[in-house]
């Protein structure tokens, strides 16, 4: 009878491990993300040691959150994750931490930091810590620190992260360089110097960053009165420096002389007793009494005299 009572026993335990042995039990690895990921260039591709703060998960799992959110912006929950590990890893438990895990652009940061307001923007920054990414845990926060960040030029920045929760400070450093946004124009084919003058359809408008923007051609208002004083190359930007005056009044030729005040707006003919360009104030004889007049320059073979 014991006999009987032992192989049964035996039996029901065998059959208890095979059941065991076709179900699989998933165990459980735990992932902890960074709540804050800061990139150093808005194109930047993400890597593991970028995104994951700490893991106990195969190193194969780790590399395909990565490859999940390498390229992703504004953020991604933890959920949504986890939700795309588990289509590949079927028999894991993945638990990550924080709920949600949010993309930034550090240029932009230090921008509305530093310089909120002004034309100026941070690029090409880089960590002087040796850091391809800056990452932040939950509750830590970012103050940035730049006395001479008003100015064009490469500058140090001082960052400080610090967590009131946990009452923490950490500093890291970065080098960025000062730019301004600005308009410019460009050629819209080559434009040689001999042209005689130039005209606003010689040129498009586009925006880029510069550390020089002060000799810019800023605006074509006036761009019929100059002339290309060297061949200027198709998409060249153009400066004020590539450009000539041309003479809107030529010696002995008459000019029509427009007299204006609040009143009235009289038209004469005079002569100029020189050549002259846009905005010079030049002297002119009344043909019939010879008498001397000054006035400014406003177009071809026009003068204007405010009364």
């Amino acid at each position: 009878m014991k006999k009987l009572i032992l192989v049964a026993f035996l039996f029901s335990m065998n059959l208890y491990a095979q059941t065991l042995g076709d179900r699989v039990i998933p165990k459980t690895c735990r992932i902890e993300l960074f709540s804050k990921v800061y990139r150093l260039e808005s194109s930047q591709t993400l890597g593991t040691q970028d995104i994951i703060r700490k893991s106990d998960c195969e190193d194969s799992l780790n590399l395909k959150l990565s490859q999940i959110v390498a390229n992703s912006n504004g953020s991604a929950s933890a959920e949504f994750l986890q939700r795309e590990l588990a289509r590949e890893y079927l028999n894991i438990n993945i638990e990550i931490t924080p709920r949600k895990l949010t993309f930034l652009d550090l240029n932009i940061s230090l921008r509305e930091q530093l310089a909120s307001g002004t034309n100026l923007y941070f690029l090409d920054t880089k960590s002087l810590n040796g850091l391809r990414s800056l990452g932040l845990v939950e509750g830590e926060q970012l103050q940035s620190i730049c006395e001479s960040c008003t100015s064009f030029g490469e500058k140090n920045i001082k960052i400080d992260i610090s967590n009131p929760l946990s009452s923490t400070l950490r500093t890291v450093w970065f080098t960025s360089k000062m730019m301004a946004k600005i308009k410019v124009f460009k050629a819209k084919r080559t434009l040689s110097f001999q042209q005689k003058h130039l005209t606003a359809d010689d040129f498009y408008s586009d925006e880029i960053f510069s550390g020089n923007p002060d000799n810019t051609l800023s605006n074509l208002e006036n761009i019929a009165f100059y002339k290309a004083n060297k061949t200027i190359q198709q998409g060249a930007i153009v400066s004020n420096l590539d450009l000539q005056a041309v003479n809107l009044i030529n010696y002995g030729i008459p000019v029509s002389v427009t007299l204006k005040n609040q009143n009235i707006n009289l038209q004469k003919t005079a002569l100029p007793t020189r050549s002259a360009q846009f905005g010079e104030l030049i002297e002119l004889k009344n043909p019939n009494s010879n008498k001397a007049i000054a006035g400014r320059v406003v177009d071809y073979n026009k003068v204007v005299i405010e009364l």
